[in-house]
Order: C-alpha cells, then structure tokens, then sequence
C-alpha cells in the first residue's frame, strides 16, 4: 500500500511540475518595411517585451545586434510565456546624425509604442515602417 501511495505522490508531482506555463526563446529581426533596419556598428538597439495580460509589469529584455536580429531567452535561458507581449523599442547610433539618441524618434518608448507581437513557437518580426 505504502508502494502505491508513493507512486502515486511521485507522478502527481511529475504532472504537477509539467504543467506550467509553455515558454519560448524567441529569435527576430527589425524590419522596416521589407527590409532589415541596421544601425552603424556602434549602434544599439534597445529592446524589451512587456506581456500584455498581467505579468506584473515585468518586462523581458532582448540581446540585439546592429543588423537589426535579436534574442530574448528569458531570465533562467528557458524562454519566456507565450502570449501577447508589447514591444519597446530604440535604435541608439552615435553616427545617426541629429536622431543619435533614438533613430526611432521614441514613437515605441512606453505608452506610445503601438508596436505588439504575439510569442509563440515562431520567429518573430518587428516592422517600424508601419
């Protein structure tokens, strides 16, 4: 008897610990329009991932290149929730001319950003030429 309770202890926390949130690790690219947005490279886009339905506010950061690719593997590497995330975005570059500090000019900083993508299993991209 005791065998099966420990059994059934041992694959009710097996399900348990399964059963949480799907995560993904996303991968993208900023395009804008059809094509790649790059920056110089000095250049740094500054990207985060604001989940829409609740989530507490925190936001999920992404490891950007100047060829305008990113990743975003959460902050244990197992990806992040999937669902509805806002997107903030700015494109820093020392040799953007009078845009230097946000080529983007801040219209995706905050309660401005129009910017929302939904994290799945897929790539994901980003177009500013909206």
């Amino acid at each position: 008897m005791r065998t099966i309770v420990c059994s059934l202890v041992l694959v009710l926390a097996c399900v348990l610990l399964g059963c949480g949130p799907s995560r993904a690790k996303v991968n993208g690219k900023i395009v804008k329009g059809s094509e790649p947005y790059t920056l110089s490279d000095k250049g740094v886009f500054v990207l985060s991932f604001i989940p829409e339905s609740g989530g507490g506010g925190k936001a999920y950061n992404a490891t950007t290149k100047p060829d305008g690719t990113f990743t975003i593997v959460g902050p244990e590497g197992k990806g992040i929730p999937a669902g509805k995330y806002k997107v903030n975005l700015q494109a820093m570059d020392p040799y953007g001319g009078p845009d230097s500090k946000d080529k983007l000019g801040g219209k995706y900083v905050g309660e401005k950003s129009s910017l929302v993508v939904d994290v799945g299993r897929t790539d994901l991209t980003i177009d500013v030429g909206k």
